[in-house]
């Protein structure tokens, strides 16, 4: 057995089911399914899917929401002005709502991205020209679009997990591997850098503690792993109560 599966032997399992991101999914789930998915969450692989597919679907619905305001506020008003005076107008209402929201930019669309599942110029139509998606067309397009678990992915690739639409945070990049670490289950995710194949994954807290690491000590971790500097990842363990005496003896015992 080696360290990592030494190491999560005593790791403390928590599951996806206590985590915040499944109860905020899962008080979502009309709405998710509304967009044609099927939500079942059965690993952390499918809590992470979702995520950033119900923060861009919080954006989506904003933007609806705002323009519905909009309208309702200002419906005295409109007739009297133009197209593009409109759209100003709109675009400005809804620049606090784009400020807070994740997003990231698209170098192959140069598009910034708010909605992760729609495509590059339904997403420039939302926060640039939202009138447009009032056409009979893009009404069409919009009934009969359907949501898919990996949509996100397949149109832009799994970097999506680490932009800020994910809680996944990169804690350790070399020419190898990429880790990404999410704290609600104590767990680093090792990738194989070029097609982010998973290697492996480790439980960085045991059944004992109920320590919660900074960041910066993560990446100390990973990078020990990495490195395979494992009597320094143990030491560093204990140090920030991560494991306790008793885990700490029996790992080194076999490491040391």
């Amino acid at each position: 057995m080696g360290f990592i599966d030494t190491l999560n032997k005593f790791g403390k399992k928590i599951s996806v089911q206590k985590t915040e991101i499944y109860a905020k999914i899962e008080a979502s789930q009309i709405s998710l399914e509304a967009m044609g998915l099927k939500v079942k969450i059965k690993n952390e692989f499918d809590l992470f899917d979702y995520e950033v597919i119900y923060n861009g679907m919080l954006t989506q619905h904003n933007i609806e929401n705002a323009y519905e305001i909009f309208m309702n506020q200002n419906y005295d008003l409109l007739d009297y002005l133009n197209y593009e005076e409109k759209r100003k107008m709109f675009d400005n209402d809804i620049l606090p709502i784009l400020k807070n929201a994740p997003s990231f930019y698209d170098e192959d669309s140069q598009t910034q991205i708010y909605i992760p599942y729609l495509e590059p110029f339904v997403n420039k139509r939302y926060t640039d020209d939202y009138q447009l998606m009032m056409l009979k067309q893009h009404q069409d397009y919009l009934k009969n679009y359907k949501v898919q678990q990996d949509l996100p992915i397949k149109l832009y690739g799994d970097y999506i997990f680490e932009t800020n639409f994910s809680s996944l945070e990169n804690v350790y990049e070399d020419e190898r591997h990429v880790c990404l670490y999410y704290d609600q289950l104590k767990t680093i995710y090792i990738y194989r850098k070029d097609n982010k194949e998973l290697l492996n994954k480790v439980i960085i807290l045991d059944q004992e503690c109920q320590a919660t690491p900074d960041i910066a000590d993560v990446k100390k971790i990973a990078d020990y792993i990495e490195t395979y500097q494992y009597n320094q990842c143990l030491d560093l363990l204990k140090e920030k109560n991560l494991i306790c005496e008793k885990t700490y003896k029996k790992v080194l015992k076999k490491y040391k």
